[in-house]
């Protein structure tokens, strides 16, 4: 009798002993699911905008035969040597998306956006510090959180295109719980998608490589953005007709989407033309946003596209420079005409043929997108 009684005396002490000093245990939660700490569930957020390029078969025009010698050459050498690399550079910021973000998920996009040292390591944890225990504690907090941190990646991910050298799909929320007999408490870090080494984006491993290619790209935006000059107009179309001349389209590379694809390798996806685009112009304060959507070609085939958005005068335009750098087999020239086709057009025209996306992404909230002029400009 005497032994069961101290077994039970054991056992309570031990129990308020446990109880007072944090008995703990932690599980990670992501995507809305539990699971064991050694196991990181995943945050997949697959961000890819392909589509083929354009053919413009018109009577009296012939698209041009796109060789590495015939493309606009302004001079603009990758020079490394100068780190003109600031912290924030100008135009860089709160954007167009992160406006019509919820508190939480400004928090979840401030906290990667502010970090950019850290990005640069490819593998370096990032603490988001905010009380959340608001909605955490309702019904389906963790599904709004997950919904939170979407809705962050998407719009971070088409605001800054500065962020060329990470892969936001290779990246996950972990919220981790502590727990005693009187509280819990919570801690949500973003850190390496378990099925990755880092979060680097294709074509980069280091981050001496990265800060290579930072200085490399801003050295060339600054070189192209000494040629606009004149009124905001003036500017738009030098940019655009840059961008058309420089670049041709392309999706074999690693780098295929990014504004360092485009200076580097003078290349890419439509995703690279309205990116360097947006890059560019955002440092001559001309407000402008990327857009995604569906474009239907000459073809009739309907794909993935990528286009800009640009506010001239109070009023917004749309720039598709992708579809104003044609290509299809021949030789001769692209007339004015159709290099501007797509230059500052507005809803009746770029919807015969585009349709916007108000959603980034499956998991993305709906946004709202600028009302275009219906004539063009």
């Amino acid at each position: 009798m005497g032994d069961k009684l101290a077994n039970v005396l054991i056992v309570f002490m031990m129990i308020v002993i446990f109880g007072l000093g944090g008995m703990y245990y932690a599980k990670v939660v992501t995507g809305g699911k539990e699971v064991p700490e050694s196991n990181s569930a995943i945050y997949n957020n697959e961000l890819t905008y392909n589509v083929d390029q354009i053919g413009v078969n018109t009577s009296n025009t012939v698209q041009k035969v796109v060789t590495e010698d015939n493309r606009t050459n302004l001079d603009i050498s990758l020079d490394n040597t100068t780190n003109m690399y600031t912290k924030n550079p100008a135009g860089v910021g709160k954007g167009y998306y992160y406006s019509q973000l919820n508190e939480y998920s400004k928090v979840m996009y401030d906290a990667i956006a502010n970090n950019t040292d850290k990005l640069k390591n490819g593998n370096s944890k990032i603490a988001i510090n905010y009380d959340f225990s608001k909605v955490w504690n309702n019904g389906n907090g963790k599904d709004e959180i997950d919904a939170c941190y979407a809705d962050a990646v998407n719009a971070l991910n088409i605001d800054r295109s500065d962020l060329f050298y990470i892969d936001l799909s290779r990246m996950s929320l972990i919220i981790k719980t502590t727990s005693t007999l009187f509280s819990t408490k919570y801690e949500l870090y973003i850190d390496v998608d378990e099925r990755y080494p880092n979060y680097y984006a294709d074509g980069f491993s280091n981050r001496s490589q990265v800060e290579s290619a930072i200085s490399a790209v801003e050295n060339a935006k600054n070189k192209v953005k000494q040629t606009l000059t004149g009124t905001d107009y003036d500017k738009i179309k030098t940019l655009h007709d840059w961008i058309v001349d420089y670049m041709y389209y392309d999706s074999g590379s690693a780098h295929k989407a990014s504004v360092y694809g485009a200076f580097a390798e003078k290349k890419g996806v439509c995703e690279a033309y309205a990116r360097v685009f947006k890059y560019i112009l955002d440092d001559t304060g001309i407000e402008n946003i990327l857009v995604t959507g569906k474009a239907t070609n000459s073809s009739g085939v309907t794909e993935d596209h990528m286009w800009n958005y640009v506010k001239l005068n109070g009023t917004w335009y749309a720039v598709d420079a992708t579809w104003d750098d044609p290509v299809v087999i021949g030789g001769g020239t692209v007339s004015d005409q159709v290099k501007h086709r797509y230059f500052l057009v507005g809803s009746r025209e770029l919807f015969k043929n585009h349709t916007e996306r108000l959603t980034i992404s499956a998991s993305s909230k709906i946004f709202a997108l600028p009302k275009l002029s219906t004539n063009n400009y």
